[in-house]
Order: C-alpha cells, then structure tokens, then sequence
C-alpha cells in the first residue's frame, strides 16, 4: 500500500468560518505545532507589530484548515506541516525584504527538522513494536545488501545517516549552484531565496517519505520502496 503524501500537491483551504467543531479540536489537542516560542523570536528580531503578529497568527489558525482523512495520525500531520507552511508565506510576506523572506525559510527548516526527529523516532518505535527485524541482510539474500554494513547493523539508522550525507551533499550542491547561476545572470538576491527554498523543499521530502512509512507501518504493517526524488 502506498501512502506517500505528494507535498507539492496540497494546498491551504481557506475559509471565513471555523469548519471544525469543538470536540474535533480536542482530539487533537496536544499535536506538536510549530514552536510558538521560535516564532515569537522572529518576530521580536524583526521587530513585527502586534497587528502583524495577529495577522499571521489569524491567517495560520488550525480552524482555516479543512482536513478530513481517516486517521488521526494523517490529520496531525496536516496540522502540522500545513501551519509551517502557512506561517513561512505569511511571515515572508510580512517582512518582506530578502533577509526577512530568507528568516521565514529559515524558521520553516528549523520546524520541518523538528518533524523530522519526530517521525524518526515514532517510525523507529513502530517497527520496534511491530516486531520487524532492521539488521542488515536478516532476510535478504541478496549479495549488495548482505555487503553493504557489517552483520547486525541497524538498516534503518544507517539509512538515516546516509540521508544525511545526502542532505549535506545537496546543500553543498545548491551552494555552488548558487553561484554559478549568480554569476552567468550578473547578480540578484533572488537567487538565495531561491536555494534556500530548494533545501527547506529537499528536507520536507524526507520529513514527509517517514511520516507516509509511520503511518503504513501502523496500517500495513510493512512499508514499499518510496524514493525521495519521484516526481510530483
């Protein structure tokens, strides 16, 4: 069963009343939203007025956002990753300037690498709970991956460190990319917003492959192979 979340596909349902009932919102009462502490930060470092803060917080509320999947762990993640979303746009807006909008790309990482350590652990915990082994070629028999780690190593954190090299790889890549691109267009601030959104879009990718694991896990109890560069 595939459940990877295309991303790239959603968007914010934006409506003037709460659709969501009260009892709704106390299901999920206890979801981790974005830091309202590193949001405030921002804020206080940018010095954003209280009618924008309104503005922002107003605009990201949980009750504009219209989500109806079948289970709960779905629906927080939607919250989740709909309200970072949210607050990224509307502060880039709010501040405006390429150091802001760079700022707003910035908070945005540091919220999606929280989801990332959270989904990690809760997938890590799945599998523990559902039993399933994660020592290299434990079943397979398959040469490339009886060598690919000494027997017993754990698959799923070497995976996660090899996506990590792969992280650092990329952001060197968008670095040199970067200037390349400065270079033949003779300069333009643009260019940085633009690598930073490439990265902030590379690690949602990750964050958003473990979470669609997690939750195929508790499902299925078992995951298929999702590569993180499929096409939207």
């Amino acid at each position: 069963m595939g459940v990877f979340i295309k991303l790239c596909k959603m968007s914010v349902t934006k409506v003037g009343a709460k659709i969501l009932v009260v009892l709704a919102f106390m299901a999920f009462a206890n979801m981790a939203f974005a830091d309202s502490e590193s949001l405030q930060k921002l804020f206080n470092e940018y010095n954003v007025g209280k009618d924008k803060q309104e503005y922002i917080k107003k605009q990201c509320d949980r009750a504009n956002f219209d989500f109806n999947p079948k289970k709960k762990q779905e629906q927080t993640y939607l919250f989740e990753t709909t309200q970072i979303d949210c607050e990224v746009q509307h502060l880039g807006e709010v501040l405006g300037s390429t150091q802001g909008i760079l700022a707003s790309l910035g908070y945005g990482y540091d919220e999606y690498d929280k989801l990332l350590n959270k989904y990690y652990k809760l997938y890590r915990a799945e599998v523990k709970k559902k039993g399933k082994t994660t020592q290299t070629g434990a079943f397979s028999h398959e040469p490339n991956i009886k060598t690919s780690g000494q027997k017993g190593q754990d698959t799923l954190l070497e995976e996660q460190r090899a996506w990590l090299k792969l992280r650092d790889s990329y952001k060197a890549y968008t670095k040199a990319h970067h200037a390349h691109i400065y270079d033949i267009n003779g300069g333009g601030t643009m260019y940085s917003i633009a690598t930073s959104n490439a990265r902030l879009g590379f690690l949602k990718m990750r964050v958003n492959e473990l979470f669609s694991r997690y939750l195929t896990m508790i499902t299925d109890g078992g995951v298929e192979f999702d590569s993180i560069f499929d096409p939207c």
